[in-house]
């Protein structure tokens, strides 16, 4: 299949976007990177029967929503934060975070205990992390990916302070395919 140096460079832009932001909308990437809805609908197509990326279909308040994910992405319990959201000078996200189930739909991380959370808290655990200079690794305990099922649910991960907060929300519905 011959295709166009544009196309090429447009799959190019696109496919690291998709790496660098997992999960985004086709609308979101087409205000992200400035291009018409053509163009994204194009690239995401493209890179779909190249089996670069996949659509996932998640149900989120009764409504579907196709977002679009790297084909090798890493597992959904291994989270990753820029260092340069936390304040890592700070000695207290060094070798360990404490991970706190606090609702139904909301896991707190923080790298010291913090006696709110673990009054409120379903269970809560103590998890050693990896650290270098452009992000902080975390690996969700076992007991919390199967708590909240998160195979199969969407999650999103937000900086609140020195804390981290995932909020875990929607079912995933199906992958879509394009055909070629």
């Amino acid at each position: 299949m011959k295709r166009n140096k544009l196309g090429e460079e447009s799959d190019k832009v696109m496919f690291n976007t998709v790496k660098k932001y997992p999960g985004l909308s086709q609308y979101e990437l087409s205000k992200k990177l400035g291009w018409n809805n053509g163009r994204v609908d194009g690239s995401v197509r493209r890179l779909i029967n190249e089996g670069k990326v996949v659509i996932r279909v998640w149900e989120r308040n009764g409504r579907h929503v196709n977002l679009v994910y790297p084909k090798k992405s890493k597992p959904s319990n291994i989270i990753e934060v820029p260092t340069e959201l936390l304040q890592v000078g700070n000695p207290i996200w060094v070798e360990s975070a404490h991970i706190y189930a606090l609702d139904s739909s909301t896991i707190g991380i923080a790298g010291k205990e913090i006696d709110e959370w673990k009054e409120i808290a379903c269970f809560t655990e103590e998890i050693p992390l990896k650290r270098d200079t452009k992000k902080v690794t975390l690996k969700v305990p076992e007991k919390f990916k199967k708590f909240y099922n998160m195979e199969q649910r969407h999650k999103v991960v937000s900086v609140n302070g020195n804390t981290i907060l995932i909020t875990i929300s929607g079912n995933l519905v199906a992958s879509k395919k394009y055909p070629s």
